[in-house]
């Protein structure tokens, strides 16, 4: 060995004391940990891997890079290392669209299912008029109609309706019966267009004072809603109708009718509600005879689901049983309930 030579021992020494010092400042630096305060009010916590002119990188106990664009970053706040790095999220907002998602949402809460509809609708009237003095009268009368209307399933603005309506009036006048009827229908309608529908109608009853021991009928038609407002509702309906009237001291009546007929529901205010029904069926063989039936009514409600009805009802037929009067006027008030 030259004598003259420096020993080269010292300086591999001091160049991997210095080369070990550097690789601890490094990783001193690697491990620093700092708390991003992001422009949407979001805040990330995770030890600091890199960072550049356009962005920094991060650790974090749930992912092991997540670069967060310097563009998103409103203050960095550096923090001691603790003993466990903390939460990745301390806060959390909606994100901003150039921000990396930074947890997982929490699982949608299941959809609320929207309440069913009510298929069935009810409507009971209950009336009676009464009179004692000169003249002793008891009037009774009831009338009780059921809605049922489902729409289709998969066309939900088209429905099947069937409306039941049942009627029954007794009364006596000075101990003699004036008043015994019984009378019920049942209608059923399909939608089969827009505005075009097909229905069934049929009915049956008696009228003791009109000397009518048993009636019935059954026919086909088709209809039409003419307006379907939130207000105003009015349907058209024209078909055929078989008729059996098997009358007291008179030939029975068996024949076939054509029918016309209309209907109307007018909400005229909050607390105003007006209905009307007119069908008009003339006989096929011989259209100068025919019968037509004229119902309305006026309801106001009073309280709840308790209301006033003034209804009128007009039966009118060109060739009634016997003697019997060719028309029959009644003008009620009665109260009605609605379940």
């Amino acid at each position: 060995m030259n004598p003259n030579r420096p020993n080269p021992e010292p300086y591999r020494f001091y160049v991997i004391l210095l080369a070990t010092l550097l690789s601890l400042g490094f990783k001193c630096a690697q491990a620093e940990q700092i708390i991003l305060h992001l422009h949407n009010g979001d805040r990330i916590a995770g030890n600091l891997i890199s960072e550049d002119t356009n962005r920094v990188v991060l650790a974090t106990t749930w992912i092991k890079e997540l670069s967060v664009p310097l563009s998103a970053i409103k203050q960095r706040e550096a923090v001691p290392p603790p003993a466990s790095l903390p939460p990745a999220i301390v806060e959390r907002k909606p994100p901003a669209t150039n921000v990396v998602a930074v947890a997982k949402s929490p699982p949608p809460s299941p959809p609320v299912k929207p309440a069913s509809s009510k298929l069935w609708k009810a409507n009971l009237t209950l009336g009676t008029d009464l009179q004692f003095g000169q003249l002793d009268r008891q009037l009774y009368y009831s009338r009780l109609k059921l809605t049922y209307e489902r729409p289709y399933k998969h066309t939900p603005q088209k429905f099947f309706r069937s409306i039941f309506d049942y009627a029954v009036d007794y009364g006596q006048t000075d101990g003699v019966r004036s008043a015994n009827r019984m009378e019920g229908s049942m209608k059923m309608d399909f939608d089969v267009g827009k505005r075009w529908f097909i229905y069934n109608l049929g009915g049956a009853g008696y009228d003791e004072i009109r000397k009518i021991d048993l009636h019935y009928e059954d026919g086909p038609g088709i209809g039409y809603h003419l307006f379907q407002l939130p207000k105003f509702v009015a349907n058209v309906e024209a078909g055929g109708n078989y008729q059996v009237q098997e009358r007291q001291g008179s030939p029975d009546v068996r024949n076939f009718f054509l029918r016309f007929a209309e209907d109307v529901t007018w909400k005229i205010g909050p607390k105003l509600t007006f209905t009307e029904k007119f069908e008009f069926t003339p006989q096929a063989e011989d259209l100068s005879r025919y019968r037509f039936r004229f119902d309305s009514n006026l309801s106001f409600p009073l309280w709840k689901n308790i209301s006033l009805n003034l209804s009128v009802l007009d039966l009118y037929d060109t060739n009634p049983p016997g003697s019997v009067s060719q028309n029959e006027l009644l003008i009620r008030s009665a109260l009605g309930i609605t379940f």
